[in-house]
């Protein structure tokens, strides 16, 4: 399939989910319902979609949700309805199920897996959960592709017989040890460079194809966004950015969106947010690895928030 019959597939399915949300609430009027017949008639993937998301929809009727948001006997309860709806069409039909980019791992990790591999040179690679790792080395370089994740590195050092650097590449930058522990992680935010022991020269590209370079030393990180631009290295909690490989993740007065988007990376399915403002909600605390629902849990009682849980596709905190 073709990048143009992919964003093709999923405007049909976002035009679909649109449909069934509407008519989870106020009923349609004459035109809209000529609208909807016409949409679902234009086309056998309009009508596959359809069937797809209705389908969906229907796993929400939980505890006489569905029929309350039908009857309308509750404004709140039809608002909140449609919203977990559309987070859950939005989770299902999204790039987001799919870890894409461990297809072209030579090392990857699995949700909630934490992993140690030795590379050919000795280097010693802590893999964390739901992360990728692809091997490029070569006579003049050890260059290693971190494609998602985070990936702590203890590098064999350049003696003896070793004279090719070490270089992590993620997005459009890199990462080169001058010395021998430091740990990078990439997501949808960007890439992070955190040291902890001697110091790694990370260089980008901008969208400009502007070469730019930092030193970052022990104890500090730089961050670069996925266009390439890269900013200052600056003082890091390095003892909680990995505290990881001990099976533990700590917060610290972080925002609840990037808490949760965290904590998808340990468990499959999705914990998805519903509510304004609620992702800028403060968190802080110690978790396990190992206990996600726990961590949810614990969250929300402090919060003050509700979670539902739909299917086995997702949690929602609302």
């Amino acid at each position: 399939m073709t990048d143009t019959d992919d964003d093709r597939q999923a405007a049909t399915e976002a035009q679909a989910a649109d449909w069934i949300i509407r008519l989870g609430g106020t009923p349609l009027g004459p035109e809209d319902q000529r609208s909807l017949r016409a949409w679902r008639a234009a086309s056998p993937a309009h009508e596959a979609a359809f069937r797809r998301a209705s389908a969906l929809w229907s796993d929400l009727d939980v505890g006489g949700w569905q029929k309350k948001t039908r009857r309308r006997r509750h404004a709140a309860a039809a608002a909140t309805t449609g919203a977990l709806g559309c987070a859950l069409l939005f989770a299902g039909l999204s790039a987001g199920w799919i870890d894409a980019p461990h297809w072209f791992a030579d090392y990857a990790t699995a949700p909630g897996e934490i992993r140690t591999v030795r590379l050919a040179d000795g280097s010693i690679v802590d893999l964390d959960s739901r992360s990728a790792l692809a091997i490029h080395y070569s006579a003049t370089e050890r260059r290693v592709a971190l494609l998602d994740g985070s990936a702590y590195f203890k590098v064999a050092p350049m003696i003896g017989d070793e004279h090719r650097p070490f270089v992590v590449a993620a997005a459009r930058g890199t990462a080169t040890a001058l010395g021998t522990q430091f740990m990078v992680t990439r997501d949808a935010g960007g890439v992070d460079t955190t040291v902890t022991e001697h110091s790694v020269r990370v260089a980008t590209r901008n969208a400009d194809n502007l070469p730019r370079s930092v030193i970052v030393p022990e104890g500090q990180r730089a961050h670069y966004d996925p266009d390439g631009t890269l900013g200052m290295a600056q003082a890091a909690p390095v003892a909680a950015l990995t505290a990881w490989r001990t099976g533990q993740l700590v917060f610290d007065d972080a925002p609840l969106s990037r808490v949760v988007a965290h904590l998808n990376r340990y468990r499959r399915g999705r914990i998805l947010l519903m509510g304004r403002g609620l992702g800028e909600r403060r968190v802080s605390g110690v978790f396990s690895c190992a206990d996600i629902d726990g961590a949810v849990t614990t969250i929300t009682r402090e919060l003050g928030v509700k979670t539902i849980t739909l299917t086995r596709l997702a949690t929602v905190i609302y």
